[in-house]
């Protein structure tokens, strides 16, 4: 509340200081001057005599312009920084977006607010934003045409929110999108062209929802998703058809989910694979054929199962595996040509926490462990 009276009394100042009219142009000419009273400041440090004016004058325009951002820009008053570029309304108590944020804006902050619903048009003709930050702010529901006109949008944090489902068409806009992050909501079900139209995703974080069914066409037009995190939620099978469509994705992490089983053929298609975590998913089985097609994996989390018993069908496929964990299993029998195909590429095998109580040299023989 004592914010108008500040200003008004350091616009009055810089009038006598100035001895010209105070006015937003002249304001921003001060700009032009700064290296030549940041001269006057250094030389002042160097003498002995008082502080000239011109030390003064520096520190007083520097102070003006962060004062007065907000109002040269015509950005929310809300928000503790406006740039023109960047927008910070973090922690703000806003119920909805700001509706007047600078065309000019890149970087948009609305982390910790109160904004439940996000509508039509609150964020259109934002050209240029590049990265919008909406974690933590209790977020319900997102209209379908919220993100339209957002040709430049890089990232999207959507994190730490109440959101139970996204209605199709939501991001079909947002064909520049590399990273998506929709983790710890309550997504239940991924439909039929949840993510249509990012053409552009390389990362999606969905960890730590409620998701227990994904549609086979869900990541439909995913072509250049890299890395996609489901750890946490209630999966009861690995979801080979809606995965096997990602043929370039290189790491895929299905952990904290109640799978049970891998299936036969439940990573099919995806031969780019290099980084698959299964950690802590109640595994009691591995069918045979259950990691066909993952030529190019070369790690594999398999911690915290209840695995018991593997042998030679269990890692046939699995020629160029450089990193094994298979620690806190109940494994208690490992037959003796298991690790027989992987002997050239394996470097790193923990069997740490099983309830094994005695292992033939000829087990660990094809390692190289033993001549």
């Amino acid at each position: 509340f004592m914010l108008q009276p500040i200003k008004y009394f350091l616009a009055m100042l810089a009038v006598h200081l100035f001895s010209s009219p105070f006015t937003l142009k002249n304001f921003f000419k001060l700009k032009s001057d700064m290296s030549k009273k940041a001269k006057d400041r250094d030389m002042c440090v160097l003498q002995s005599s008082p502080p000239c004016p011109g030390a003064f004058l520096y520190i007083l325009n520097c102070f003006l312009l962060l004062l007065l951002q907000k109002e040269a820009f015509g950005c929310p008053s809300a928000c503790q920084l406006c740039t023109g570029r960047q927008v910070s309304c973090r922690n703000a108590g806003l119920s909805s977006i700001p509706w007047n944020l600078p065309k000019t804006t890149v970087l948009v902050y609305l982390s910790g607010n109160n904004i439940s619903h996000v509508t039509p048009n609150e964020l259109r003709g934002l050209q240029k934003l590049a990265a919008l930050y909406l974690d933590n702010s209790s977020i319900l529901y997102v209209h379908p045409k919220s993100f339209v006109e957002l040709p430049n949008l890089r990232c999207l944090y959507l994190q730490n929110n109440h959101i139970a489902f996204v209605p199709r068409g939501l991001f079909s806009d947002l064909v520049s999108v590399r990273y998506l992050t929709l983790q710890r909501n309550r997504l239940s079900v991924l439909g039929s062209g949840t993510f249509l139209g990012m053409i552009s995703l390389q990362t999606l974080n969905l960890a730590n929802n409620k998701i227990s069914r994904i549609s086979d066409s869900a990541f439909h037009h995913l072509e250049n998703l890299a890395y996609l995190f489901l750890e946490g939620n209630n999966l009861t099978l690995v979801p080979s058809n809606a995965i096997g469509r990602l043929k370039n994705l290189e790491r895929l992490s299905l952990s904290h989910n109640p799978i049970g089983s891998i299936q036969p053929f439940a990573f099919k298609g995806l031969n780019k694979l290099r980084y698959l975590s299964l950690k802590n998913v109640n595994l009691k089985c591995i069918d045979v054929n259950g990691f066909f097609g993952l030529n190019n994996l070369s790690q594999l989390i398999l911690s915290y199962n209840d695995l018991e018993n593997i042998n030679s069908s269990t890692f046939s496929l699995l020629n160029n595996l450089i990193y094994l964990q298979l620690d806190r299993n109940k494994i208690a029998t490992i037959d003796n040509d298991t690790f027989e195909k992987m002997g050239q590429s394996l470097k790193v095998l923990s069997l740490a926490f099983n309830n094994i109580t005695e292992l033939q040299p000829e087990v660990l023989q094809p390692l190289g462990l033993f001549g």
